[in-house]
């Protein structure tokens, strides 16, 4: 579907992109979305339809008085909302009372509508909105060439609206968990906004009061570690010490030493006796990460100590008995190791009596952009410099990348930019890896992006002022300096 559209229209579509950019509150950036759309498409009413499972409440209300609102049961038609929801996809509807899908609707013979084109509001790939225009006076006020213009204003704003309907989102959850597991337990060092990983946080401070074995797994860089951190801090043993041993990260004949100990004489070397990680535990907890990489011999002992809570140092002839309770994690599939054969079965039931599966970052996608603002942050303060603006593109471009290394891997990316990028400057994809630089999708050649409307916009009062500065910052609303610090940004001589 490709439409001429005037220039009248196309200009008002760079309208609709500057006065965005204009705006910080999201409140106003959703209602000049509704307000320009009807504008643009000359519809009668517009609305802004919030989608909260299976019910409905209205957002933004354009074209409607108060006492109209009050007088009238349902403004909107459900059954063509829920045909949008139904089909994920724009619904053209030129003449209601002439269309078979919605003619016999009793919202539709009520209300008298005729026209309308309305649209699925996405976050994340979720639906979580539609916006709906109309007209009750006018029939076949929308065609083929409306709707192109309205998905051109849906690609405009699609940004934005994401932003704003997100932050919705996350104002509505963090509402409701007011007062419960978030503000009465601590997550040092976690920062997420995934409403599966806030689950798995949940079951932390459910089982944290236990002293039940909790099995973490999940890809490397996805953070093991800090749930394990939460489970301590949260635990009736958060007073005491929380011990640490990467499995893999100990040669196997020194393993055994490490975790129970040894006495004087047990072996070459062994010259005086050592106390191992779990007994110094006792009161204790004791975190074994990267368990699937413990060598076979020791898993029996390491069974032994969860049954009976007893350890044996290495030469002694004396279990000693500790307190101790036992975390574990690894990035392999223990199950697929059982059959393997590389690990103990009863081990593995006696581990998992909780398990927290850890998504990768990919599955995370509203926690990429907060996590690499939080990354650049701590950085620059590390640094002692000021935080660094990011631009739009690296923002995309951060959004739309796979992070093999999960966190990790992001966190190393946003130390990686702020070293790179000059006091002052803001960050840019020309700094990214190589490895994600390459992988960006090109940019939209027929929709112009925000930042693209906003080079143009600058560009033409520049133009129109016969390249004088000033007089460009007047007709554009700003400052000199903030003129020349757009241009800066915008890549304009």
């Amino acid at each position: 579907m490709n439409h001429e559209h005037s220039q009248a229209e196309l200009q008002a579509l760079l309208d609709l992109a500057a006065e965005l950019l204009r705006l910080e509150d999201k409140d106003a950036i959703l209602d000049t979305v509704v307000r320009r759309s009807l504008e643009i498409l000359h519809g009668e009413r517009g609305f802004l339809v919030l989608q909260r499972g299976q019910d409905q409440s209205l957002k933004v209300v354009r074209g409607w008085s108060r006492e109209e609102l009050e007088g009238v049961g349902e403004p909107i038609s459900r059954s063509i909302v829920a045909d949008v929801r139904r089909r994920k996809e724009p619904v053209l509807v030129e003449d209601a009372l002439g269309d078979e899908r919605f003619a016999e609707l009793d919202s539709v013979l009520r209300q008298g509508i005729r026209s309308v084109l309305a649209a699925p509001l996405h976050v994340e790939g979720a639906l979580e909105g539609v916006l709906y225009l109309e007209s009750r006076s006018i029939a076949h006020l929308f065609g083929e060439r409306q709707l192109d213009l309205f998905l051109r204003i849906l690609d405009l704003s699609s940004r934005v609206l994401e932003i704003c309907l997100r932050q919705l989102l996350l104002e509505e959850r963090n509402a409701l968990l007011e007062g419960n597991f978030l503000e009465r337990h601590r997550f040092p060092g976690i920062l997420t906004n995934d409403p599966a990983f806030l689950k798995i946080l949940e079951t932390v401070a459910q089982v944290a009061p236990s002293d039940l074995p909790v099995l973490v797994q999940g890809p490397t860089g996805t953070g093991k570690e800090l749930i394990v951190r939460a489970l301590h801090v949260n635990s009736q043993r958060s007073r005491r010490r929380l011990s640490t041993v990467n499995c893999g990260a100990v040669s196997p004949t020194l393993l055994e030493s490490e975790l129970f100990g040894h006495v004087r004489g047990a072996f070459t070397g062994a010259h005086q006796d050592k106390e191992g990680i779990i007994p110094a535990a006792d009161g204790g907890s004791v975190f074994l990460d990267e368990i699937g990489e413990m060598p076979k011999e020791l898993q029996v002992k390491i069974l032994r100590t969860l049954q009976f809570g007893e350890v044996q140092p290495v030469g002694s002839v004396r279990p000693r008995t500790v307190d101790v309770r036992f975390f574990a994690a690894t990035n392999r599939d223990l199950e697929e190791e059982v059959r393997a054969g590389r690990f103990r079965e009863d081990l593995l039931y006696r581990l998992n009596a909780i398990t927290l599966e850890l998504p990768p970052l990919k599955e995370r996608p509203a926690d990429i952009l907060p996590l690499f603002h939080h990354f650049v942050e701590r950085e620059a303060e590390r640094g002692g410099r000021s935080v660094p603006r990011i631009t739009g593109r690296l923002e995309a471009a951060l959004a739309e990348h796979t992070w093999p290394g999960n966190v990790r891997d992001l966190e190393n990316e946003a130390r990686r930019l702020v070293a790179l990028t000059p006091e002052g400057m803001p960050l840019t994809v020309d700094n990214l890896s190589r490895r994600i630089r390459t992988a960006l999708p090109e940019e939209p050649g027929a929709l112009p992006t925000l930042e693209q409307a906003e080079r143009r916009l600058v560009q033409q009062h520049l133009e129109e002022a016969g390249g004088n500065r000033s007089q460009a910052a007047r007709t554009l609303g700003v400052s000199r300096e903030g003129l020349r610090k757009k241009m800066l940004r915008l890549g304009i001589e």
